[in-house]
């Protein structure tokens, strides 16, 4: 006996729902994003594996989320699958949030000095920023990250995940030096710090979700002079 059709478009409805509510994306080509960075950080005395991600953007440092500060931090490059690759693994030397950060998220950001220079090879390789400050931010980007991949699952992917964004009009983020992007499909928790990447360009920095689905990020260009002045200094 088969499936009545009404039942059968019920269960099609109800696997459509469950799987738009995956917070993205698909696995990423392995080793096709040489700048993501995959940070431990200790809050304690212990490590949290994939708490957060970054991105190198000079052989030595590392732009992240400044929520994503701890008392001691590791990064670790050039992996695809956290779990099968060590990569390159070394410790933070010095961690410095923006001066302004608060813990209403404003001011998201930090770059982390790396004890040791990183090794560029076709699987270690920075990031380009923006050139100047006054850059309109592309509307098609892309994120990437380790974070949670399906809602109420705490745990992270395994594997480097990508998903295409579209940065919209929100009031949230009309000042504030963020942008924005909104739906079902957005950056989860452990995906914080990645990079916001626009036509091979980072333009901003994964900083938080709100509760209407509505993902904010750290608009690079406008803090341009921090970045060039904390790393030439």
């Amino acid at each position: 006996m088969g499936i009545p059709l009404n039942l059968l478009l019920i269960l099609l409805f109800y696997t459509q729902v469950h799987a738009g509510r995956i917070y993205g994306g698909k696995e990423a080509v392995p080793h096709s994003r040489p700048y993501m960075v995959l940070l431990e950080k200790a809050v304690t005395n212990n490590l949290k594996p994939g708490s957060c991600c970054g991105f190198l953007v000079r052989e030595d440092f590392v732009m992240t989320a400044a929520h994503c500060n701890g008392r001691s931090i590791k990064v670790k490059l050039g992996v695809h699958n956290v779990q099968q690759e060590q990569g390159q693994e070394m410790l933070v030397k010095q961690a410095f949030p923006h001066p302004n950060y608060d813990e209403e998220y404003n001011n998201d950001i930090m770059l982390l000095k790396l004890e040791e220079i990183a090794v560029f090879t076709d699987r270690v390789r920075p990031i380009g920023l923006p050139l100047t400050k006054d850059e309109e931010v592309p509307k098609d980007c892309l994120v990437s990250g380790w974070g949670h991949t399906t809602r109420n699952v705490k745990q992270g992917s395994p594997v480097l995940q990508d998903l295409n964004v579209t940065l919209d009009e929100n009031q949230l983020c009309s000042d504030n030096h963020q942008v924005c992007s909104s739906g079902l499909n957005g950056p989860a928790q452990g995906d914080s710090g990645g990079p916001l990447v626009c036509n091979g360009v980072a333009y901003g920095v994964v900083s938080t979700k709100t509760r209407n689905n509505t993902y904010i990020y750290m608009r690079i260009p406008d803090f341009l002079d921090w970045i060039n002045d904390t790393m030439k200094n």
